[in-house]
């Protein structure tokens, strides 16, 4: 394993329509310790409540509120608030103010790989067989449980 630094400027990353999500470091590159991105969330875009086998999912907010559903309970968090949600535990997240601009929010997952669904998820179609999206989560261990904030908030 290496000793050098990863440094990626303001520039850079791997940008996916996902999210959108800019990867600033991703397994590949940290010896799978974690995936480090920053999301745009514009209003009622998240996904639907799922939850990961193996890794912890970490938020801290940047910019607007990020409304998060963590197990039953549903929170707003503010910029400099901080959740991390551990393996196995249901959750999704999206912005649901209509009024503010996108929210911005680093992701950490950990341990990393994570990356990889994105990858994948890039070159799918929007219109793709949900076949293929299954076989995709279940490579990256991510299990789809309900529906997203929008729907379950009665939101439009």
């Amino acid at each position: 394993m290496g000793h050098e630094a990863l440094i990626v400027r303001s520039s850079e990353g791997t940008l996916y329509r996902q999210g959108p999500s800019l990867f600033k470091a991703t397994g590949d590159q940290t010896a799978g310790r974690f995936d480090f991105f920053e999301m745009t969330i514009e209003y009622l875009t998240g996904p639907g409540l799922h939850w990961h086998a193996n890794q912890d999912d970490t938020f801290y907010v940047l910019e607007g509120v990020l409304t998060v559903q963590c197990g039953e309970e549903i929170l707003d968090l503010s910029p400099g608030d901080f959740i991390t949600i551990p393996p196995g535990v249901p959750h999704t997240f999206d912005n649901t103010r209509k009024d503010q601009l996108p929210v911005k929010v680093i992701n950490l997952m950990t341990p990393g790989g994570y990356h990889g669904l994105f990858a994948e998820n890039e070159h799918l179609a929007e219109d793709a067989d949900a076949a293929e999206r299954d076989r995709i989560n279940a490579k990256y261990e991510v299990t789809y449980v309900g529906p997203p904030l929008a729907e379950k908030l009665g939101l439009s």
